[in-house]
């Protein structure tokens, strides 16, 4: 390269150039050569697997027998049964019909871990019994949609709004403390009943220190226990991610963590209390707004009546003194000829 560059550049120039040329002549070759693998081995996702997909559940639950609704999808999109999907059950199975032109079939309820009767209960989520569990993690891993939070030899939890009830948590738990249970039967946290190890608060601060996201979990249980949620609002108890670290080094055995779950329970009621009165309240303004133009649209048209009313009377009037005038006239003209 440089016995090409140099002599048409000068030794100087051309000794700089060089590299940098060769560095671009090697940069297209392989760009040219990535861009024709990306075209040689592209791989096209077809439209019909992706509306097969927005039909299924998503719950990720691999009771079809593939790893989750995607896999699924591609498998009916080659010829697989569209009645292998016990959450879906026979609704998802007409829709998969009415998309593939086929002819609906029954479930299929060897695929189902259950009675098929019991998924006309959905929506369903899991529900730890948090003084049972032993914090193996075991359900963390298995969760297709990371839907429980805990750690190593800690109180696990589930997120409610996250968890697809798929039940895949339920098997590798080794004490048996995961129930799937319906949405509905979910019912707002309360605080803990005192348990017999449940001593005050000592103030000793070692759940500050061991606090990942740098909180004050004894005020926040002052806060929560005291039912003062402004206060823990203000504290950012909505900020703690329910590690249970705080829980674990407290001497004094206090179920901290269940305190704040009850409390962000709380706090997610009353926002949602508050929520309804705005919404009751703009009702109710809008409400008025309207009765108020409706009666300001009926005073206008009572208005525009009486001018109409007024109007026809004038004219009426002035009707009337023309006519007695022009009688007037003709009386005064038959007495002139009637004298002459």
């Amino acid at each position: 390269m440089n016995t090409i560059i140099v002599p048409l550049l000068g030794p100087n120039l051309g000794s700089i150039l060089a590299p940098l040329i060769a560095l671009l002549l090697i940069a297209i070759f392989f760009g040219a050569l990535l861009g024709f693998a990306a075209q040689k081995f592209k791989v096209s996702s077809s439209p019909l697997i992706e509306q097969i997909n927005a039909l299924l559940p998503q719950t990720q639950c691999a009771q079809c027998g593939y790893p989750g609704c995607k896999p699924y999808a591609e498998a009916i999109s080659t010829g697989e049964a569209i009645n292998l999907c016990p959450p879906g059950g026979e609704d998802t199975i007409i829709e998969l019909a009415t998309l593939l032109d086929m002819e609906p079939l029954k479930l299929n309820h060897q695929n189902s871990q259950e009675d098929y009767e019991d998924y006309k209960e959905l929506p369903k989520v899991a529900l730890i019994r948090e003084e049972e569990c032993i914090g193996c993690t075991f359900c963390i891993q298995a969760c297709p949609v990371d839907a429980i939070l805990g750690g190593p030899q800690q109180m696990h939890s589930v997120i409610t709004s996250e968890c697809t009830g798929c039940e895949l948590c339920v098997a590798p738990c080794p004490v048996d403390c995961i129930d799937i249970i319906p949405l509905s039967q979910i019912s707002p946290k309360s605080l803990p009943e005192k348990s017999l190890s449940e001593q005050a608060c000592i103030r000793c601060g070692l759940c500050v220190d061991v606090c990942p996201v740098d909180l004050l979990p004894q005020q926040l249980f002052w806060y929560s226990q005291g039912k003062a949620y402004e206060k823990a609002k203000q504290h950012r108890l909505l900020d703690c991610i329910e590690c249970g670290l705080c829980h674990a080094v407290c001497p004094s055995h206090i179920p901290l963590v269940q305190y704040y779950q009850a409390a962000k329970s709380a706090i997610h009621e009353q926002e949602l209390k508050h929520q309804q009165a705005q919404l009751l309240r703009q009702r109710f303004e809008f409400r008025e707004q309207r009765l108020a133009k409706e009666e300001a649209l009926v005073e206008e048209r009572r208005q525009a009546r009486a001018e109409l009313v007024q109007t026809k009377s004038k004219q009426n009037d002035l009707i009337q003194a023309a006519l007695e005038r022009a009688k007037n006239k003709q009386t005064n003209t038959q007495d002139a000829q009637n004298g002459s």
